[in-house]
């Protein structure tokens, strides 16, 4: 799950970076993310409880980061999940750094160039709509301002 989990990100962030995003500018300095075990184990404990949303930031924190965003997902399968938040880019305007419909959140967290680290829960949820619960927290260098930082 873990090599799965990075491998997308890193083929997003890779896609931004090529300008494969329709609508969104080439991103020349943006890296790979790194798999960051603590991250992970908070991102576990949200997703162990099998409910829609997210939790605090305090909840998340780690001593590595002041800032961590997170993403969550409801979906039957990692893939669909994380293509949920990919999907976003197409709500948001670069140039206006406008979002459309209020629905950019997620994707800010997975292409900003603040982002360095990423680690991810997912449990299998029997009772729950979706199937899995996927849940992503995100290392960042500085707070998430709600606006693409790349160059």
């Amino acid at each position: 799950m873990r090599n799965e989990l990075l491998a997308l990100h890193n083929k997003a962030r890779q896609s931004v970076q090529n300008g494969q995003l329709v609508g969104q500018p080439i991103a020349v300095s943006i890296k790979p993310l790194k798999w960051n075990v603590e991250l992970e184990a908070k991102a576990q404990i949200l997703s162990d409880q099998c409910r829609v949303g997210h939790d605090t930031n305090d909840d998340r924190k780690i001593p590595a980061f002041q800032y961590v965003g997170q993403n969550w997902a409801g979906a039957k399968d990692i893939n669909t999940g994380f293509q949920l938040w990919l999907d976003e880019y197409k709500n948001y305007d670069f140039y206006t750094r406008t979002c459309r419909m209020g629905q950019c959140g997620s994707l800010y967290s997975d292409t900003t160039e603040d982002t360095t680290d990423v680690g991810c829960g997912v449990t299998n949820c029997p009772n729950f709509p979706y199937g899995l619960s996927i849940v992503c927290n995100y290392g960042l260098c500085k707070s998430l301002i709600r606006s693409f930082s790349f160059t």
